[in-house]
């Protein structure tokens, strides 16, 4: 009885630690040397304490000087002046951020260095970026035809250190070892980013492939 009893837990265990096969999931920080703090995991919890336990965590970052983000380079000569708009890369590397201001686009975009893009649903216009992410509070996308860099075109902004965070708007990015974590709180919508995935949270729910456009991988909708 008792072997059979440690065989059942130990397949229970196994099957806990499964996640769904092609769907982004968040992953947990791991330890560093900086000594930044986890992110919150939310798996077993209801979606509205989910949302604010993020919320809660980024706004519990250390500040950032946003005017130290107002500006982009290629890497070769001068950085352009973003005016309005903020940019920034993680430590990392791996995600690099934009706002669209001058533009009159509400929310960001993102190029995320995923281990595994998002696949292209077809054929498009330009080239297939399955790491583009654009958040704008109430949508959500990941992988985008871009015919051109688009808000990247004068390149990335600074390095944000992590568990440092930026206030932008109605937006709060917070970047930690396991991903940059934003939020809108007037939404009620978060997304986390890192190269395990992209995560959705609040109302943000999957729209099929008829409802999203043509140019996007996945989308995501309040």
């Amino acid at each position: 009885m008792r072997i059979a009893a440690l065989a059942a837990l130990i397949l229970a265990l196994s099957a806990c630690t499964q996640s769904t096969s092609g769907r982004p999931q968040p992953s947990p920080d791991q330890p560093s040397v900086t000594s930044v703090k986890p992110t919150p995991t939310a798996t077993t919890s209801s979606p509205e304490s989910q949302l604010k336990d993020r919320i809660a965590w980024a706004q519990a970052g250390s500040a950032a000087d946003v005017s130290h983000y107002h500006s982009a380079s290629t890497g070769g000569g001068s950085a352009a002046d973003l005016k309005s708009d903020i940019a920034f890369v993680s430590p990392s590397g791996k995600i690099s951020c934009i706002t669209g201001t001058e533009y009159q686009i509400d929310g960001f975009s993102c190029t995320v260095k995923l281990k595994n893009p998002i696949p292209k649903p077809g054929d498009g216009f330009g080239n297939w970026d399955g790491g583009f992410v654009s958040y704008s509070g109430q949508h959500l996308s990941v992988g985008q035809f871009r015919g051109d860099p688009g808000l990247f075109i004068h390149g990335d902004g600074q390095t944000l250190p992590y568990d440092s965070k930026l206030t932008f708007g109605n937006y709060v990015c917070r970047i930690a070892t396991s991903g940059l974590t934003c939020v809108n709180p007037s939404t009620r919508t978060g997304v986390q980013m890192s190269d395990d995935g992209v995560v959705p949270f609040g109302c943000l729910k999957e729209v099929s492939a008829a409802e999203r456009e043509v140019s996007v991988g996945r989308a995501f909708s309040c």
